[in-house]
């Protein structure tokens, strides 16, 4: 499990991303919370096959009134040497885990 807390970002592609397509290929686990996000297009990046999951709590992103950036991305993990496919976005009940309307702040 990785925790990222108290922690600002400007400027990224992804903040996280468990890797999809390792020689050995293991569940993950990301917790982010009391973050502040600015022009960064992904949060987390997971693998749902796998069984990894990102919980997020206290997210404020900023300057983004159109709610372009995405808290959670979901791939389909694959074998070394194959490309992840993107599977979708957004919270579930099973990986990727917050309330977008309590846990994210749109500042």
């Amino acid at each position: 499990t990785v925790n990222i807390s108290g922690f600002y970002v400007e400027n990224a592609g992804k903040l996280y991303r468990a890797c999809g397509n390792c020689t050995n290929s293991y569940q993950r686990n990301v917790v982010v919370s009391n973050i502040t996000v600015k022009s960064t297009k992904v949060i987390a990046g997971i693998n749902t096959n796998w069984g990894d999951t990102a919980r997020f709590s206290r997210i404020t992103v900023v300057g983004d009134s159109s709610h372009k950036t995405i808290i959670c991305d979901k791939y389909k993990g694959v074998p070394k040497g194959s490309e992840p496919s993107h599977i979708g976005s957004g919270p579930d009940s099973t990986n990727c885990l917050y309330n977008p309307d309590t846990d994210i702040i749109w500042a």
